[in-house]
Parts: structure tokens; sequence; C-alpha cells
């Protein structure tokens, strides 16, 4: 009888490099594959998920004043890991030509989270603005508000200035037609314009 080696009973290769902390704002779609894969989903984590989802999905039939969902728990607890793979899933980004959502469809295993990741993913398109304000010097700045925060964040995925002030000027400029180049979907306090390059 030959001896098992101690590698031999691990399912994913020993060598291969891991990640010693999870980084919300990681891009590399080979370690977000991993982190999704390798997610370890006990039944309280799947309850939330559910839960969560259950939430996502009745809002916009039932709309209410809850607007938030706060994740909290010791150092190390996996909160991290919770808020990311929520936003993974609930943009579907794709990761190495797959699904979010159904990479994690297939990781947490409950028939219920199946469904309500399908139906989200189909009928409310959500874009995630992943960020860790904690830890990225970029995205704080002074005794800026966690709102300020998002609305620069978000800005910036739109295209816009990282400063405000320029933001609001190029939202102005645009909505206008005043600013050359492509157009952007412009949207502010007053206004809604939907532009595509031509």
């Amino acid at each position: 009888m030959a001896a098992a080696l101690i590698k031999d009973l691990f399912f994913g290769g020993i060598h291969r490099r891991i990640e010693e902390v999870i980084k919300v704002d990681q891009a590399d779609e080979q370690i977000i594959q991993e982190e999704i894969s390798e997610y370890v989903v006990t039944d309280a984590i799947r309850n939330h998920y559910v839960d969560v989802l259950e939430k996502y999905w009745e809002t916009p039939k039932k709309p209410h004043e809850g607007i938030a969902v706060w994740i909290s728990g010791f150092f190390g607890s996996g909160k991290s890991s919770f808020a990311k793979i929520l936003g993974l899933v609930l943009e579907n980004r794709k990761v190495l030509g797959k699904d979010a959502a159904d990479l994690f469809a297939r990781r947490i295993g409950d028939n219920k989270a199946k469904v309500l990741l399908a139906s989200i993913t189909e009928q409310i398109p959500t874009d995630a603005l992943i960020f860790d304000v904690s830890t990225d010097r970029g995205i704080r700045s002074g005794n800026q508000s966690i709102t300020e925060i998002i609305y620069r964040l978000f800005l910036q995925r739109l295209g816009y200035a990282r400063d405000l002030d320029l933001a609001e000027l190029e939202i102005s400029l645009e909505t206008e037609d005043r600013l050359g180049g492509c157009p952007r979907t412009v949207i502010s306090s007053d206004s809604e314009k939907s532009c595509a390059c031509k």
C-alpha cells in the first residue's frame, strides 16, 4: 500500500499563492474566481445571504426607507469577504468569462438563493461600488462623510474627474452639449440625459 501524501488531501493545489487578506478592490479575475470558488458557506452565512437577497429582490416592488445593509463582526470574521462577494454577485461581474452570480450560486448550494440570484441578475441591473474606506488613502481625505466618498466613487465610475467641483462642471457642460469628446450618461439633480458615441 502506497503512503498517502498530505498535499493530496487538499481540494486545491497547495503551492499556489493564497492571499492573506481579502482586498475588496482586487480586480484580478483569477484571484476573484478563487475567492468565490473557495468561499466557505456555513449555514449561518447561507442564511444571511438568503436574507439579504430576499430584501434586495423585494425592494423595487415594495419600496421602504431601509436603504442599507450593515455588516458587523470581529476582526477576521469574514465581513470583507461577505460584502465583496455580495457586491460581485449583485453586479454579476464577469469572472474569467463566467457570471459571478452563477459561480456563487453553485458554491452556496441553496435552491432559494439560486432562484433569487437568477431573478435579481435578470431583472435588477446593478452596478456595485466596492471599496474599503479604512484602508484606501486615495478614497478618503480630510473629514469626508461616507456619502461624499460614495458620490466621488460613483462619479469616477462614470468617468468624471476625481475633484468634485471639476466633476460637477463636467456634468454641467455635458448636459449643455458643450463638452467635447464622447458623451456619457449624465445624472444630476435636475436632469438626466443619455448619449452614445457616434
